[in-house]
């Protein structure tokens, strides 16, 4: 299996945790550089996805594919992806992911909202 395949199967895993049914929403890709855990690292990119849109999805797979493997040449790995719905937040990861880091990503979204 190649390297965009298994990428591909990676972020359709982390996808189908917090697959919706329909609706608008956004979710934030998180990467972090491959020998850092701390979430002032992050990089963090938003995609609207519309779940009723199946284009939509495919687009938002096709995409967070295109830039995982992109970011993995410049030394930073997908951690996960966060859902927002409704002002709350679901995380999707294969790593496990503390509290306290999962809050200081959450006021990371929330200070790249406000600009």
């Amino acid at each position: 299996m190649s390297i965009r395949h298994k990428t591909r199967l990676y972020i359709e895993e982390l996808f189908d945790k917090i697959k919706q049914e329909s609706g608008e929403c956004i979710i934030y890709n998180l990467y972090l550089p491959t020998n850092s855990q701390a979430p002032e690292d992050a990089d963090i990119v938003d995609v609207r996805v519309d779940f009723s849109d199946q284009d939509s999805v495919k687009k938002y797979l096709d995409r967070t594919t295109r830039e995982t493997l992109e970011a993995e040449v410049k030394g930073l790995r997908l951690v996960g992806i966060v859902l927002e719905k409704e002002g709350s937040y679901t995380f999707s990861s294969k790593d496990e992911l503390s509290d306290s880091f999962k809050e200081s990503i959450i006021k990371k979204i929330e200070s790249i909202k406000e600009e």
